[in-house]
């Protein structure tokens, strides 16, 4: 391997903060790799009589054979019960908490004065803004509705094995807010409406977390299933709780953090992913959930690194647990999903449409970890045989009337050529390609052909 001062960096890696040292171990990390994969190939071809007799499974290399391997926001993978109480929620809300006349006529003005204050008036927003009850009326009838469209998708298609619940389970929803992740959790997960959950959920308006728990029991009436037991905790995140936890939750809680980097970044991401471990138990699940834009998603990226160091083992949206090529560095890609909301209650995008709000699709950053009692190896056989990766992008028109769509993988940033369209956070998986992949001069991404 060539001494740090001989390796050479391009342009796009100078541009994206790579030094020659860190080059350096990411080319020994991928050398390892292929040496492996090239190890676990000639141990297939020494064969035992043993061996010789059992029938004999083929492993394609050509790239044509692609499968999909699963979605972040299939709208079929929805329960149909859930998917109705959606179509209709806000005659929960108003079933709770109904408006007057007046109020209703209000809402559209209260609810574009909150947008704004939530994105381009963020620096003058006063700290516990749902205190107030004309905001707190505001977020329930829109911005909740909207954060339980974007959440019950993507719950509804994580892998069952990450949650990993059992009766008598103890959880945290963290800057809970009116408890809009516990009761999408709830809609989109039926095998968890069936445990008995116990759930600190945690936020300074102590208003907003009791409107929260009323909805959230008047949804569990309407899917007919009692309701997991709420424990509301008045405070900021860091407040002490009497139990350790199996599952640290939160959504929309750093977009604030994330605003203003007082401090650099990658301490603050150190330091918040080490308060959300002080919660956990040794086998716990950590679930974050951010909007998808550019600075949310650099520190949802920094956040990875450190429970990676912390000995977690990356479920979605990551394929592996390596270095995240979509990191979020100046200049560089940042991890982002996008959905269309032609799927949203009608109701909603009506409301959003006289606030002069219009969505057309929802978009969002997270990542889904587990620290585990024994740390699972990164790789196993099939790791070898195959790459796995994710859509991360919207189409990218490319010479030659072609389409392109960036993707994450274990083998870094992939630019990803189709002729029939991909949507954002579809995984797939292909045999590993034989030949070397050809850098894409504009991103150094690798290129992939489906066809």
């Amino acid at each position: 391997m060539k001494n740090d001062e001989e390796v050479e960096l391009k342009w796009w890696e100078v541009k994206q903060g790579m030094t020659p040292y860190l080059k350096k171990k990411a080319l020994e990390k991928k050398a390892n790799k292929h040496a492996a994969r090239k190890a676990a190939k000639s141990a297939e071809k020494t064969e035992t009589p043993a061996e010789k007799e059992k029938p004999k499974v083929k492993y394609f290399s050509s790239q044509k054979k692609v499968e999909k391997t699963g979605s972040l926001f299939d709208v079929k993978n929805i329960p149909s019960d859930a998917a109705e109480l959606l179509e209709k929620f806000d005659s929960v809300i108003s079933s709770t908490h109904p408006l007057n006349s007046k109020q209703r006529a209000q809402l559209p003005g209260l609810i574009r004065t909150l947008s704004h204050k939530l994105t381009d008036e963020r620096g003058d927003r006063r700290v516990g803004y749902m205190n107030s009850p004309e905001f707190l009326m505001a977020y329930v009838h829109y911005f909740m509705q909207w954060n339980l469209v974007r959440l019950t998708r993507l719950f509804a298609n994580l892998s069952p094995d990450f949650f990993n619940l059992k009766d008598g389970d103890v959880c945290l929803d963290a800057g809970s807010g009116p408890l809009t992740l516990v009761t999408a959790l709830f809609l989109a997960r039926p095998e968890l409406r069936k445990l008995k959950l116990t759930w600190y959920c945690m936020d300074i308006s102590q208003g907003a977390l009791s409107i929260g728990e009323n909805i959230f029991l008047s949804v569990a009436a309407a899917l007919q299933c009692e309701g997991w037991n709420i424990i509301r905790v008045k405070g900021e995140f860091g407040a002490s709780l009497k139990e350790k936890v199996s599952l640290v939750a939160s959504a929309n809680m750093f977009n604030e953090v994330v605003q203003d980097f007082e401090m650099p970044p990658d301490y603050l991401a150190k330091k918040y992913a080490e308060k959300i471990l002080s919660y956990a138990k040794e086998d716990c699940g950590v679930l974050l959930v951010e909007p998808g834009f550019p600075k949310a998603a650099r520190f949802i990226s920094l956040l990875r690194d450190a429970f990676l160091r912390r000995k977690c083992i990356m479920y979605a949206p990551c394929t592996h647990c390596e270095e995240c090529p979509m990191d979020g560095k100046a200049g560089g890609k940042w991890c982002n999903f996008a959905f269309s909301t032609e799927d949203a209650p009608k109701k909603l995008r009506v409301l959003s449409e006289k606030a002069s709000l219009p969505k057309e699709r929802a978009v969002l950053t997270f990542i889904a970890c587990r620290r585990e009692e024994e740390l699972k190896k990164n790789e196993n056989p099939s790791d070898l045989k195959d790459l796995r990766f994710r859509i991360a992008s919207d189409p990218i028109r490319l010479p030659k009337n072609r389409t392109g769509y960036y993707a994450c993988s274990s083998e870094g940033l992939l630019l990803v050529q189709s002729a029939r369209p991909l949507l954002s956070g579809e995984e797939f998986k292909i045999p590993y390609p034989k030949k070397e992949l050809h850098e894409d001069w504009k991103s150094g991404a690798k290129i992939i052909y489906l066809d």
